[in-house]
């Protein structure tokens, strides 16, 4: 089958994403590098190694608990098993919520898994490659890889430092706003624009949208919010054009000294505390809570627009509502989530060669591999350029809408995008946990934003992560 192209300069504007190499040079800075080394493979010895010299092998690969992926998975374990009779593959699912924790106890009681996604949870590549747990990977990858030739270089070296490669790509999603067609169908409302670049799309009229969209608050069973989001705190001054964190932050991988009461970064919780207590457009605390308990919130067909990562358009599919992507409300200096996400080796693997295989085999984007299967099956975007038109027409013709008006959406997206903060600032999680426990009382309405923000900054200074 011949391949699809795509522009391979489609992710050059991202500034940010691109300063990662900055960033991971000064965290692996900060490891120890006796580790380091003495966990690397001789690129003359290792390397080169067979991994079909007929030794019985097993590797272990490590991921988040997710049911959408679990036929994936196991389809990638049978394939590759088939190929390499002489490698095991242990495949151990860890519930998003404990992975962070059991990984760093694996990691250090020397049991760290052979194959892992270090940005599958909150605290990132950053923290795993400060810790030291990362192989270098460039031996394999001079040796040779062709399922790495279509992939975009500019992603490939996100996870390049000091000139050595610690990661390969798996999927580069972005953020969208999801909206349920039935309710705008409903309420006989024009879907909202594709295009990024329409002012005329704000967040005034997200919330004069919003309004029109939401009915019956309280009846449980009849209820409808006009609008939800899973962004963070963070993620909502960004798409307001602020930042909790100076640039530094994200360079060096080290939080340091917040910046939380930036005008921009009030504004953007103001209106978010707004839609719930003031406009009621959204969803409290405690209607998010229960909501939860079944499952994704915008799953339940109960919300019409809803901001989230990439990932829902594979999770949405089954939903038994029709639904779109669009862009996020404009707004000046807005910028939204990206999130890359790499596969990498652990440092202390037994078998970094068979290791290497199984990468290879999970990155290999011609049809039936299994890069081209996990955009198919799962979902999700790709991170190999050569996949990105079929995944256009794949997406398109899923959700109902035309491929040029889901390209637009997608690139838009990309445009204006930055990657996670949790994949650049070491020991994200424990930031992210002290901001949520923190705002939850200005989300409900008993503190204001500014006094919010004030609690935020001295709780984020006292964990003195530096």
């Amino acid at each position: 089958m011949k391949k699809p192209t795509v522009k391979k300069n489609l992710l050059l504007s991202l500034s940010v994403v691109f300063a990662v190499s900055a960033l991971l040079s000064a965290c692996s800075d900060k490891a120890d590098p006796q580790k380091n080394n003495a966990s690397q493979p001789d690129k003359t010895t290792e390397a080169g190694k067979n991994a079909d010299s007929g030794e019985k092998v097993e590797i272990v690969w490590v991921m988040a608990s997710d049911p959408d992926k679990k036929p994936w998975q196991e389809a990638m374990i049978s394939t590759f098993e088939a190929k390499h009779p002489n490698i095991k593959v242990r495949l151990e699912n860890i519930p998003y919520d404990q992975f962070d924790q059991k990984l760093t106890t694996m990691i250090s009681s020397g049991k760290a898994p052979d194959v892992w996604n270090p940005n599958q949870a909150d605290s990132g590549f950053a923290t795993y490659m400060k810790m030291g747990a990362l192989q270098d990977l460039t031996p394999y990858i001079e040796k040779g890889a062709p399922e790495l030739d279509t992939m975009d270089p500019n992603l490939l070296n996100i996870y390049k430092i000091d000139g050595k490669n610690y990661g390969i790509p798996l999927v580069s999603n972005a953020t969208y706003l999801f909206y349920n067609k039935d309710l705008f169908d409903q309420a006989k409302i024009p879907y909202p624009t594709t295009d990024w670049d329409d002012t005329s799309w704000n967040y005034d009229k997200m919330l004069e949208t919003a309004q029109k969209l939401t009915h019956d608050v309280g009846n449980v069973r009849k209820q409808v919010f006009g609008f939800s989001s899973t962004l963070s705190p963070n993620a909502m001054a960004w798409s307001f054009g602020g930042d909790m964190f100076k640039p530094e932050a994200y360079t060096s991988g080290v939080m340091g000294e917040p910046d939380l009461m930036n005008p921009k970064n009030i504004e953007a919780l103001q209106f978010n505390v707004d839609l719930i207590n003031k406009y009621k457009v959204a969803p409290d605390q405690q209607t998010v809570a229960a909501s939860a308990q079944l499952g994704d919130p915008f799953m339940t067909g109960k919300v019409a627009m809803y901001i989230s990562g990439g990932w829902g358009l594979g999770s949405y599919k089954d939903a038994e509502f029709s639904w779109g992507v669009a862009a996020v409300p404009y707004h000046e200096g807005r910028k939204v989530t990206l999130y890359v996400d790499p596969w990498s080796i652990s440092a202390t693997s037994k078998h970094p060669a068979e290791a290497w295989e199984f990468v290879r085999h999970l990155a290999d984007p011609q049809e039936g591999g299994g890069a081209y299967r996990y955009m198919s099956e799962v979902g999700r975007t790709p991170a190999d350029s050569s996949l990105f038109e079929l995944w256009y027409d794949q997406m398109a013709k899923q959700i109902g809408m035309d491929a040029a008006q889901f390209k637009q959406v997608h690139e838009g997206s990309i445009k204006y995008g930055r990657e996670a903060e949790n994949h650049l600032i070491v020991k994200f999680n424990t930031i992210l946990e002290t901001m949520n426990q923190t705002m939850s009382t200005v989300w409900n309405g008993k503190k204001s934003v500014d006094t919010g923000l004030k609690e935020l900054d001295q709780s984020l200074r006292s964990l003195k992560l530096d």
